[in-house]
């Protein structure tokens, strides 16, 4: 299990991309307070945990309602991952948007906690995918998929906690690099997926393939 556990974990992080996220993170908090931004981030956290748990228990009761197969779903799942990580990898330098107090409203940790910052951010549609297809799964995967969303819940909640402070040390420039590593990790992961699927779906493939 301690293998599997790992691949999930592995794997939602590279779709999750938290450290990438942090630019996401501090733009939409910017005026907060610092105890208003850790607020901020418990919601983000929790949001993500309702709408990761939603899709891992739920996921596959909406496939049977759907009439959607379990390869399908990987297919077009890995299919918005794979563009996730090619829009990650072609990104732009943006630069994190700073606040003049005083000229602009401060936003509230609700109002951004829960969305767009924990969904669809940071639960977005490639996570969302991911675990549906763990969803449709033996009774084991459950046990890891549910470690791996709070492992990965837990790396949100510290990061976001402490958003200010890591930007300032890596600054903006290696936040953008670090996005773009994490964008060819998820087109591989991504690639991967989709081959998988296609034998899956087209069973002549895998003599091609072999």
């Amino acid at each position: 299990m301690t293998t599997l556990f790992l691949a999930m974990f592995v794997g939602l992080f590279a779709v999750t991309a938290p450290i990438a996220d942090l630019p996401l993170f501090v733009a939409a908090t910017e005026g907060q307070s610092s105890a208003e931004r850790r607020k901020t981030a418990v919601i983000t956290t929790l949001t993500y945990l309702l709408v990761c748990g939603v899709a891992l228990f739920a996921g596959n009761a909406a496939l049977g309602i759907f009439g959607v197969s379990l390869p399908g779903l990987r297919l077009a799942g890995m299919t918005v991952v794979a563009a996730i990580g090619w829009n990650m990898v072609r990104a732009a330098r943006v630069p994190v948007a700073t606040v003049v107090p005083g000229t602009s409203p401060c936003p509230t940790p609700a109002s951004v906690g829960i969305t767009p910052l924990g969904f669809p951010i940071y639960a977005g549609p490639g996570a969302i995918s991911v675990i549906i297809a763990w969803g449709s799964g033996p009774e084991p995967v459950y046990v890891s998929a549910i470690l791996a969303i709070f492992a990965n819940a837990t790396l949100i909640l510290l990061l976001n906690s402490a958003a200010t402070s890591v930007t300032r040390l890596i600054g903006a420039g290696g936040l953008w690099i670090m996005g773009k590593l994490f964008g060819l990790v998820i087109l591989a992961v991504a690639i991967d997926g989709i081959a998988s699927s296609l034998i899956e779906l087209l069973p002549g493939l895998r003599g091609i393939a072999s």
